[in-house]
């Protein structure tokens, strides 16, 4: 990956299964990406990029609370937004490698919640995943369908975002009710979680993704610039903001 490379996406409207005007009213949002390469091209091949984490999942998520898009205790003091496309490499790359550490030392002990953010800058097939994991958040496992999904990913390379794709990560995730999953993904709630990313992602500006934010409840979230995938900045951030987070009396 190249430090400070700076790229430019044309963000998809397409949150309505029947289409429409509002999958037309395309925007292109304005300021510098991550310090990190982002995913490029709206075309249905993934980039050939690999990532050394495309083992099994190992339960990373059991016995956090999970509620919609949302992972961690809801009290949590501090609150990451990641803006994701579950078409991108990079983005598969910092879940499977980056969210792991953030996960265990911020978001199980309480101190963090992470919200999910599922932008569809890649085309048609990142529109089709995001329905999915929307609606399997409908069921509290979104973040399980996230994980699986991207490893998945990571070791087959799939030409394209297809339901027999979706619905093989389906039959991993146990307690999913894949039939309710597949009738939600066109419903208004997905609609409302889909727009509700793309709409943040253009007021704080994002050209690429993945994208993290990080702040307190009631206050304007602050850009962690990445310029590997390493834990370490998102850590650190979430470290330094807790000692300066006020005591409750």
């Amino acid at each position: 990956m190249k430090p400070d490379a700076i790229e430019r996406h044309e963000l998809s409207h397409a949150s309505s299964a029947r289409g429409g005007s509002a999958a037309r009213r395309g925007a292109w949002l304005a300021a510098a990406l991550l310090g990190i390469s982002a995913c490029q091209g709206a075309g249905e091949t993934p980039p050939e990029e690999g990532t050394g984490a495309a083992g099994e999942s190992l339960g990373l998520y059991s016995g956090i609370p999970q509620d919609g898009n949302v992972l961690g205790d809801p009290g949590a003091p501090l609150t990451l937004f990641e803006f994701s496309d579950l078409r991108c490499s990079h983005c598969r790359d910092a879940a499977l490698e980056v969210l792991p550490a953030i996960v265990e030392r911020h978001v199980r002990p309480g101190h963090v919640k992470v919200v999910f953010m599922n932008v569809t800058f890649l085309g048609p097939g990142s529109v089709r995943a995001a329905r999915m994991a929307a609606a399997v958040g409908m069921q509290d496992q979104l973040w399980d369908f996230v994980d699986h999904y991207f490893r998945l990913q990571a070791r087959e390379r799939p030409a394209a975002i297809t339901d027999d794709l979706l619905l093989r990560v389906l039959a991993e995730l146990p307690g999913v009710d894949a039939a309710q999953a597949l009738a939600q993904r066109g419903s208004a709630e997905v609609d409302q979680q889909i727009e509700a990313a793309r709409s943040e992602a253009s007021r704080l500006q994002i050209r690429g993704v993945p994208a993290f934010f990080l702040g307190r409840a009631g206050e304007e979230p602050r850009r962690i610039r990445l310029t590997s995938m390493s834990p370490e900045p998102i850590s650190g951030a979430i470290a330094q903001l807790l000692r300066a987070t006020p005591a409750t009396p």
